[in-house]
């Protein structure tokens, strides 16, 4: 579709996109589904994934579109928007294949000790450290996926996140903080269901 010959601007899409108008939401996507494709791809490094973060960043955003006060440009709002769906996405990934790696290895070192309750209590204590980071808020989450889990230096995380080093390190000590209360909640649940 040629959006140039129909002589609307970028604005006039946007606000037909907001009202709803496929148009303006053709035109949207048409316009930065390319460079939303390219942030996806650098962050989670597999086109499949990148494609589906594209996807459902799309969607948020024009779920979300009402609430889009142009106090930046779309095109930064929504590279945000990509930006996070594309770290919400390597923090599962990451957080699977870890659980998956380890409890592969639990199972290999249970066979050697001849130990399955060992195996059982570390594939419990996966499964609790998982519920618990993904009931942080996201940015925290974020960070303390990106550190414990990826294994990133704060200063990667800061080029990653473009967050600064301190803030940083205080979502890291509040996501600790957070953990251990989330952690201690689960297990006092788990605890009284038994």
């Amino acid at each position: 579709m040629v959006f140039k010959k129909a002589g609307y601007t970028e604005d006039d899409y946007l606000k037909r996109a907001i009202r709803g108008e496929r148009i303006g939401l053709e035109y949207l996507v048409q316009t930065y589904q390319s460079m939303a494709y390219t942030i996806a791809i650098r962050i989670v490094k597999n086109s499949e994934d990148a494609e589906e973060v594209v996807q459902d960043s799309f969607l948020k955003a024009f779920k979300y579109l009402s609430d889009f006060r142009g106090a930046s440009k779309f095109s930064t709002w929504l590279y945000r928007i990509v930006y996070h769906t594309a770290l919400s996405k390597i923090q599962r990934v990451v957080l699977l294949t870890s659980v998956l790696d380890e409890s592969t290895q639990y199972i290999t070192d249970t066979n050697e000790k001849n130990d399955p309750w060992l195996g059982l209590v570390n594939a419990d204590r996966q499964k609790y450290i998982g519920r618990a980071i993904d009931q942080l808020k996201e940015d925290d989450r974020v960070v303390i996926t990106l550190h414990y889990i990826a294994e990133k230096s704060i200063t990667e995380i800061s080029e990653i996140t473009g967050l600064g080093r301190s803030a940083i390190k205080m979502r890291l000590l509040r996501g600790r903080h957070q953990l251990e209360v989330l952690l201690k909640r689960l297990l006092i649940k788990e605890f009284k269901e038994l």
